[in-house]
């Protein structure tokens, strides 16, 4: 039994802006700006993060094409590498992708709703279960059918675009564009002296606000004319939510003095505050929260076909392969992923800054990986059946490799115990592949 193609281009587009906008954008300007201090840069890291996420993009719209099937990045570097590169990518994924981002943004989810409301539990347990609670509602409703689950999941994310668009047309109502060397001018004279590791270090954490571009990529085999809509729902997502964070970071720079934006995390909440009165700062936390509802069951339904696919492949436990046949979704994939978010939520601290040091690093490796492979196939194979070419080819996979491979150079410089880290649990990934070898796993299925 396979799974059925059921979503059209719109499902698509909304899929890639649901798991791309989270606290990203909302935490992290302020952070970057304290980093580089010079607005001007932030919003030109900005930009360079969507060029990132555009060109990488385009890539992945040839490899989807090429084999449009779920699965990600897990399935190209199966093809281009053989299986134990995709066996990685699928540990990254159930170890710390999916799993982990689904419990830290259910997590900051509750913090969010804690700091608007004023009766709420204060009991971190509770808190917890809580957050344990949205994790299990999104699960079940994916098990429920793909399009119940990409019905809500379509409504929740058009919500936040309505939420995130009125901040925008009203921040730049309410701007005091007199006020335009808040951009203009460095914060101080140090930042002559930031070293070329900062801002790469910079541009990895606003990567992380554009992590999930490639989102449509994990059900390119749900997904109706695949080879017409998976290049433009990637490519029109990335474009649309550059635009997105662009003009955002316009309203965040130009709202406040750059000390208030530095000194606290809450960049979002302290821009709404200046423009529209404290009243609304506090409001925009609950407006945060709603936007990560969103982004919990974006998570909830996409991590778990790169398990069905890994499990098809025999490289995990082969039930999670299994389709229910009544609602035609891989349930067992994804009441395992329910069940480890929900174990990391309760051994798990909300600790943004470690998420990013971390996340940064490891999850920018496997796209790299099959960029770098989308690159050499067009030399080594090219009779190989392309619907969509990357235009502007090599320039476009050459932009995205030199932008990631930079950023991940200055996060082994600047953040080496996290990377190191990172590199730390890949290793183990390998010996947990051999065990799995030598012990049977899977050897009548792995076939490339």
């Amino acid at each position: 039994m396979e799974l059925r193609r059921q979503l059209g281009l719109t499902s698509a587009v909304l899929i890639i802006i649901a798991d791309v906008i989270g606290t990203g954008i909302f935490v992290t300007t302020g952070l970057t700006l304290g980093m580089t201090q010079s607005a001007l840069v932030v919003i030109i890291l900005w930009t360079l993060g969507g060029l990132t996420a555009i060109t990488g993009s385009l890539c992945y719209a040839e490899l989807a094409t090429m084999w449009p099937d779920d699965g990600g990045e897990y399935l190209y570097l199966k093809k281009i590498y053989g299986f134990l590169p995709a066996f990685l990518t699928g540990w990254v994924s159930i170890t710390v992708g999916f799993t982990a981002s689904a419990a830290a943004t259910s997590l900051t989810l509750v913090w969010y709703l804690k700091e608007f409301f004023t009766v709420f539990p204060q009991a971190e347990l509770i808190q917890k279960l809580i957050a344990a609670s949205f994790i299990l509602f999104f699960g079940f409703l994916h098990i429920l059918g793909l399009k119940k689950g990409s019905f809500v999941q379509n409504f929740l994310t058009v919500v936040k675009l309505l939420i995130i668009f009125s901040l925008i047309v009203f921040g730049f109502i309410y701007i005091d564009w007199d006020m335009t060397s808040r951009i203009t001018s460095g914060m101080s004279s140090s930042g002559g002296n930031i070293g070329i590791g900062t801002y790469g270090i910079a541009l990895l954490i606003i990567m992380f606000a554009y992590s999930g571009w490639n989102g449509t990529s994990y059900i390119a085999g749900e997904i109706k004319n695949p080879q017409k809509n998976l290049p433009r729902a990637m490519f029109f997502g990335s474009l649309a939510i550059t635009i997105i964070y662009i003009l955002l970071n316009i309203v965040f720079l130009m709202s406040s003095p750059a000390e208030q934006l530095t000194a606290s995390h809450a960049t979002a909440a302290i821009a709404a505050s200046n423009l529209f009165g404290a009243k609304a700062g506090s409001l925009l936390t609950l407006v945060v929260a709603i936007v990560l509802i969103s982004a919990v069951s974006v998570q909830m339904m996409i991590g778990p076909r790169v398990y069905y696919a890994m499990a098809k492949d025999g490289l995990i436990f082969s039930k999670l392969s299994r389709i229910n046949p009544k609602f035609n979704t891989p349930d067992l994939a994804i009441a395992t992923q329910m069940i480890i978010a929900i174990i990391y939520v309760f051994i798990g601290k909300n600790n943004i800054e470690s998420l990013l040091a971390y996340m940064g690093f490891s999850l920018g490796i496997f796209p790299l990986m099959a960029v770098i492979g989308m690159l050499v196939m067009r030399f080594k194979n090219p009779d190989i059946q392309r619907p969509f070419k990357s235009p502007l080819f090599p320039l476009i996979p050459i932009i995205y490799i030199v932008l990631t491979a930079g950023m991940m150079a200055a996060s082994l410089i600047m953040w080496t115990k996290s990377s190191l880290f990172a590199i730390g649990v890949l290793c183990f990934g390998i010996v947990i592949y051999f065990i799995w070898r030598a012990t049977g796993g899977g050897k009548n299925k792995e076939t490339k």
